[in-house]
């Protein structure tokens, strides 16, 4: 059971770095959709500035059953609520320096930039998420839970992003973390990971 609900946890997270973690097959979240900055993708680069797993960058008050009107960064908007030049400053002042934290305490090496995340398109912010761009993630449970199987890395990554990693970004963009036993929330491996054909 332990293990079952393990990968559960994992199908949700958000996978991806130079080692490209493994992220859930579910389909997670409204920013599976959207072309606004890539939130907590495990490809690493628009990954939030959260010291503590992104508490830090929400103002007080906010809970977790109001994620999405949670304002970031100390301010006085919620990421719903940034135009594209706020959403740009909040990823380059919180996000991405949370994202280059948390990576590093899984690969010290890592170098974590905003195409980590958003791929050959952060320059240019031609990107797209989610982002073909970064590894593309098994479809089904069972895909997902023979691919961790067989790839010890892959598992190891797959905890970090489900455990750490999207429930950080979550809290820092104002999204609900995808729990993958109620299949609620909006924020997961989906929003910055496609699922392979």
């Amino acid at each position: 059971m332990k293990t079952y609900l393990f990968v559960l946890a994992a199908l949700a997270a958000c996978g991806g770095s130079k080692h490209e973690p493994a992220a859930p097959p579910t389909p997670v979240g409204s920013a599976a959709g959207s072309a606004e900055p890539a939130m907590g993708s495990a490809a690493g680069s628009a990954a939030p500035e959260t010291g503590s797993a992104a508490g830090s960058a929400t103002t007080e008050g906010s809970t977790a059953g109001s994620a999405a009107d949670t304002k970031v960064a100390g301010g006085d908007k919620a990421w719903k609520d940034m135009d594209k030049k706020e959403r740009a400053a909040f990823m380059k002042k919180v996000v991405l320096p949370k994202a280059k934290e948390l990576f590093a305490t899984i690969d010290p090496k890592m170098d974590t930039t905003c195409k980590t995340c958003h791929g050959k398109g952060a320059e240019d912010r031609t990107y797209k998420m989610p982002n073909p761009d970064i590894k593309p993630l098994p479809a089904s449970e069972d895909a997902f839970m023979a691919w961790i199987k067989k790839n010890p890395d892959e598992a190891k990554w797959s905890k970090f992003m489900g455990e750490t990693f999207s429930p950080a970004m979550a809290q820092l963009l104002g999204k609900q973390d995808f729990d993958p036993k109620t299949k609620t929330g909006d924020f997961g491996c989906t929003a910055c990971h496609t699922l392979q054909k």
